[in-house]
């Protein structure tokens, strides 16, 4: 039976098992890794790039904490880093604001991106930044990324579902 999970924003989730694991990100990003070898793989859902001044009670409401912690539970099982590969999604310029939260989508993608080149995860693909959020949907079992704007149903140009193969 394969899981079906939804993350909310500062959620994860780690799949021992077949699973598909959906989100919807604006500004928020979600990292999507997958052991292309034992089918593993982990989802999640952050709001914020990293830690600040204040002190962060859940892990996985910051980039840089929620991308290590999915990356190191999936080496707690395999260690090969060869295995692995990733897909970073969202980072879009969702809310007009000026001042701190003007470039927190750009912030969250670097971030993102910062502690998968440190674990040297492969990146396959990225579909970041722009005006519009994205839903996203993971399947670990075909391994396969399926991706596209929010907002949007139907069948005109930009409403198809994007797909990046993980293996």
């Amino acid at each position: 039976m394969i899981a079906r999970v939804f993350l909310k924003p500062g959620e994860f989730h780690i799949a021992r098992g077949p699973a598909v694991i959906e989100t919807l990100v604006g500004s928020c990003v979600t990292v999507c890794v997958l052991n292309i070898k034992n089918g593993q793989g982990a989802m999640n859902h952050f709001l914020r790039d990293r830690p600040g001044a204040e002190e962060v009670t859940n892990v996985g409401e910051l980039g840089t904490t929620a991308t290590r912690h999915i990356i190191e539970s999936l080496l707690t099982c395999d260690d090969r880093r060869s295995c692995y590969r990733a897909v970073v999604l969202g980072g879009a310029a969702v809310l007009d604001h000026s001042g701190r939260f003007q470039d927190i989508g750009a912030a969250n993608v670097r971030a993102a991106m910062e502690v998968l080149k440190e674990h040297r995860i492969q990146v396959l693909a990225t579909d970041v930044g722009g005006k519009k959020g994205r839903r996203v949907r993971f399947d670990t079992q075909k391994g396969v990324v399926e991706y596209r704007l929010a907002g949007q149903v139907g069948r005109g140009q930009g409403h198809v579902w994007k797909a990046c193969a993980m293996r």
